[in-house]
């Protein structure tokens, strides 16, 4: 159904929490600009370094149809210590005919501030342009076309139920789930793309009451159509209504068969008698007429499910694999700068690593690091910027390692490797970063890092305190004493409280906290399973961060405070877990994380994610820690 690109302002309400360098900035892109008229361009709306945004009125658009949009994409970038944070709205646009066409600019109000885009410009043509973008955009994205040439249309009066009819019968032949994949084997790595939609000539309600958990996968949700959009599809000679359920990219984590699960539908599907629809002479818009009489409607709930699939995920090959190789998979490229390659033994240096490409970088670790003698490295900050929309992932991980150097001199880094295995080409590259040259200056002494003289300021205190007994002896003796007081008045209180008392305390005091521990030990996410019936996700995802994690730390032994994705990594592996049970892990608690810290956090991932935390708790118990 062709729609125009909007009618009311699109509203959002973001807060950021992180301090911004960078200016604010509104402003418009079309990409790419030059377009044949059966091709399309990325209109974008694109907001920089905002604390809030209160309102997005995008332009409006006549000489295009609207594709799909608005998709919200978000992210941040670090350009020579600048840090940029941006959010962005993205539409895909077809051009109706040819031409030079202005589309218009959008407003917002950023910050309190009522901001505007310059108008941007788009020349469509009848010949096909030179840019790939334009003419692979929606393969790229794995989305079809909604808009193909028109087919000849039938009336469908499916709707419709005579007498004698079975309203099961006619839903089944009428309405289901499909479940479409782009590939059913592949390597480990290697993302598929599964698509759940539900194809109906019926008119109805639906409400999905099972979404796919995707074990076994790292999942990135791709942005659904608007909510309640279709498009239209020939299957097997019929035409029907498609609705896109979920749409996903998984990158298996293991190999072997790994089982895509079903997605479940319930449908309250509407029929209308016959004689309803020959006393109104209309066609098959009659549903939507008004004044329908509650005897002319035929009402029908049903449930409806996808089938099944496996995916055949292929193990990568042990020949010709590098040492360095740690698990990336796509096409890569490294490099290596130093922020600063002059500084004294007082500076702490910085080494910058990016890798970038496409592939399975959300999953890519940092590679080994060899530092010279007399050089100490330290643990990376890291820092994405990625483009989920693309299959597979595109974009760059950046790493920041800090550094000391204990004695002036001239060192060397050499070239740091990192390796990766191309699915297309079946086989591992190897690439490697220049080598840096690194000279250091004899300091004063006083390091400058405030982390450092922080530190060293702390030792320097303690240790004059214990230099000096005497003081020791007084704290620890004035210690003592206040505590003997407080003991003895706490004591002469509870002897005074216990006279004074006429009614004696009840035995059982503890029941009630020893059943609710045990119910807590049945079922550690109890308290997030209450909040699955209320209409709260902030309060859901703070349950859920808090139990999982209350969880983990009991399971492992380790303090809540002290508990970190890489102690629980190691913990895991000590106890002979997989390396892919706990990248699962990991990625599971970053998507608690992102949906507890993002603005935009709902409840339609409540269910799927409280699954996937539960089954990760079965697991684990399967271990002994």
């Amino acid at each position: 159904m062709l729609r125009s690109f909007f009618i009311t302002a699109f509203l959002i309400t973001i807060t950021c929490s992180d301090s911004v360098i960078g200016q604010v900035k509104f402003y418009a892109t079309a990409d790419p600009g030059n377009i044949g008229k059966t091709e399309y361009t990325q209109f974008r709306l694109i907001i920089e370094n905002a604390t809030t945004i209160e309102q997005v009125q995008p332009p409006a658009v006549k000489d295009f149809v609207l594709i799909s949009g608005p998709n919200q994409e978000r992210g941040t970038s670090n350009n020579n210590g600048l840090v940029t944070n941006y959010i962005a709205l993205v539409y895909v646009l077809k051009p109706k005919k040819t031409g030079s066409f202005t589309i218009p600019a959008g407003s917002a109000k950023i910050d309190g501030k009522r901001m505007s885009t310059k108008p941007v410009r788009v020349t469509v043509s009848n010949e096909p342009s030179q840019n790939s973008n334009a003419g692979s955009l929606f393969n790229s994205l794995g989305a079809m076309d909604p808009f193909p040439e028109p087919v000849p249309q039938t009336v469908n009066t499916d709707f419709v139920l005579a007498k004698g009819e079975d309203p099961k019968e006619k839903i089944q032949r009428n309405m289901f789930v499909r479940l479409e994949t782009d590939r059913t084997s592949c390597y480990v790595g290697e993302p598929v793309v599964a698509t759940y939609k539900l194809y109906t000539r019926l008119p109805s309600e639906s409400n999905m009451t099972k979404n796919p958990s995707f074990n076994g996968f790292s999942v990135i949700d791709l942005q659904p159509a608007d909510a309640g959009s279709y498009r239209k599809e020939n299957y097997k000679g019929k035409m029907y209504n498609v609705y896109i359920i979920r749409k996903a990219q998984l990158y298996p984590l293991q190999p072997g068969q790994l089982d895509l699960e079903i997605a479940e539908i319930e449908n309250n599907v509407h029929f209308i008698r016959p004689e309803y629809v020959d006393r109104r002479g209309m066609g098959d818009d009659i549903l939507s007429g008004p004044n329908i009489p509650a005897e002319a409607l035929v009402d029908q709930k049903v449930t409806l499910q996808s089938q099944p699939m496996t995916i055949n995920v292929k193990a990568l090959p042990e020949a010709g694999k590098p040492a360095s190789f740690k698990g990336a998979v796509g096409k890569f490229d490294v490099e290596a700068t130093l922020t600063n390659n002059g500084f004294s033994t007082d500076d702490a240096g910085e080494l910058n690593i990016v890798i970038s490409g496409v592939g399975n970088l959300q999953l890519v670790t940092s590679p080994t690091i060899t530092w010279p003698k007399g050089v100490e490295g330290f643990e990376p900050r890291t820092n994405d910027d990625l483009f989920k929309g693309t299959i597979p992932v595109s974009g760059r991980k950046m790493m920041t390692f800090p550094f000391t150097v204990a004695e002036p001199g001239n060192y060397k880094l050499d070239s740091i490797e990192f390796s990766f295995f191309n699915p297309k080409e079946g086989k591992y590259h190897v690439v490697k970063t220049k080598p840096l040259a690194l000279t250091v200056s004899k300091g004063t002494g006083k390091p400058k890092s405030p982390q450092l003289s922080e530190q060293k300021g702390k030792d320097s205190l303690l240790t004059q305190f214990f230099s000096k007994r005497w003081r020791v002896v007084s704290v620890v003796a004035v210690l003592i004493l206040l505590g003997l007081i407080f003991w003895l008045k706490r004591d002469h209180k509870a002897e005074k409280d216990k006279k004074a008392a006429i009614v004696p305390m009840p035995e059982e005091p503890e029941a009630a906290p020893v059943e609710e521990i045990l119910q807590q030990q049945q079922n550690p996410l109890l308290e997030t399973e209450a909040e699955l019936n209320h209409e709260n996700p902030t309060q859901f995802y703070r349950k859920l961060d808090g139990e999982l994690k209350q969880y983990l730390s009991y399971k492992l032994g380790i303090a809540k405070a002290e508990l970190n994705k890489k102690i629980i990594c190691e913990e895991l592996d000590k106890a002979g877990i997989t390396n892919a049970t706990c990248l699962e892990l990991v990625e599971l608690m970053n998507e608690i994380e992102w949906q507890l810290y993002t603005p935009f956090s709902g409840t339609e991932k409540m269910q799927q994610l409280y699954g996937r935390s539960n089954e990760m708790i079965q697991l684990l118990n399967t271990y002994k820690i």
